[in-house]
């Protein structure tokens, strides 16, 4: 059998072996790759919860300044409560623009 060959038995062999482990990890880990690796904080900044919910850092201090998401000052920084984000996000889903070539 020629090297070539060899390695595509090897990687057709590992492939699903580690497709499952990714999968595995994915599942077991869900919480964490979407709220970050630090889900157990009550409180987070401004930067984590821009992280968290895929906005950006100013959009997060516009709802703050806005008054539509809730945010303690302590000395100089900003944090929020991780389950008044949650509500925050879960009360304003974002919506997709619907494609218009698609109508």
């Amino acid at each position: 059998m020629s090297s070539n060959n060899l390695s595509e038995a090897f990687a057709a062999m590992i492939k699903p072996i580690v497709e499952e482990a990714v999968l595995q990890a994915l599942n077991n880990n869900s919480r964490e790759l979407r709220f970050g690796a630090s889900a157990d904080k009550v409180y987070v900044t401004v930067k984590q919860a821009a992280d968290i919910s895929g906005l950006g850092s100013s959009t997060i201090r516009l709802y703050i300044r806005k008054r539509q998401l809730q945010a303690q000052k302590v000395g100089s920084r900003l944090l929020i409560k991780r389950t008044d984000l949650e509500a925050f996000l879960e009360s304003n889903p974002i919506r997709a623009i619907q494609d218009k070539f698609l109508t």
